[in-house]
């Protein structure tokens, strides 16, 4: 068995953002050299996501929508409270959505249909312009 580990490193925008990472996913299935197998892929942080999504506007626009409805970013959060860091709806988005995602490789391509990408999700409100996704490749 065959496993091929690395991290990927992204500059996102401090706040909620939201990055199409299935590009970067697949260059990694490419790099690893697996041809049939499968590909975690996790966010290095407690307040992120990893998840699948028509990655268009409208999709993006709902999915915050959404997610304003089950977690608010002004909500009053015990854990927002006690470290005074205004994040406490960051870790819950987290917590519903997941914090990594498998996929399927078949003939050194990753299994998702023409209308799902991999996204990125960043719900911290501070400033952390730098972001880490680990991807773990297991194939042969």
């Amino acid at each position: 068995m065959k496993v091929f580990t690395k991290k990927l490193t992204f500059h996102m925008p401090a706040g909620h953002a939201i990055r199409n990472i299935t590009e970067d996913v697949q260059q990694v299935v490419e790099e690893s050299g697996v041809t049939n197998g499968q590909i975690t892929v996790q966010a290095g942080r407690s307040v992120c996501v990893i998840t699948t999504l028509e990655y268009e506007p409208g999709c993006l626009h709902d999915l915050e929508q959404a997610l304003e409805k089950i977690a608010p970013q002004e909500a009053f959060y015990e854990h927002s409270k006690r470290w005074n860091d205004a994040n406490g709806h960051a870790h819950i988005r987290s917590a519903i959505m997941g914090p990594s995602e498998t996929f399927v490789i078949m003939n050194s391509a990753l299994c998702v249909e023409p209308w799902q990408q991999i996204i990125f999700c960043d719900y911290c409100p501070n400033d952390h312009p730098r972001w880490e996704v680990f991807t773990c490749v297991i194939g042969e």
